[in-house]
């Protein structure tokens, strides 16, 4: 299970940049602030606790304005998703759910 919104192309330079979620739950966010950190994106989803926060590097070694923030959860995913279009600093977060009722140890159920 990977975590991303399909918009860019993960494979960059080291082939070692794409997320690899272990609970399934995951929120891409888009938008974030050039000088944002995990700190300030866990501080961005409080009261809830992220389980891992994957701030996106680009090829060029700066930041890309995305991360993958993952949950432990579906519920908390989803409740994440309340803080979507929401600011960070001077700019509007997008948000992006990643996560399926049900799934657990990162394996989707095939959807039928």
């Amino acid at each position: 299970n990977y975590c991303f919104s399909g918009m860019s192309d993960h494979r960059y330079g080291d082939g070692g940049s794409t997320f690899q979620s272990t609970t399934g739950h995951c929120v891409h966010m888009r938008g974030l602030p050039y000088r944002a950190t995990e700190n300030d994106i866990y501080n961005f989803f409080s009261p809830l606790n992220p389980v891992r926060v994957h701030i996106e590097i680009g090829p060029d070694g700066r930041v890309t304005g995305e991360a993958d923030v993952e949950f432990a959860t579906h519920e908390d995913a989803v409740a994440a998703m309340s803080k979507d279009k929401a600011n960070m600093q001077h700019r509007y977060v997008e948000l992006f759910l990643n996560s399926t009722a049900g799934a657990s140890g990162g394996a989707y159920g095939s959807q039928m």
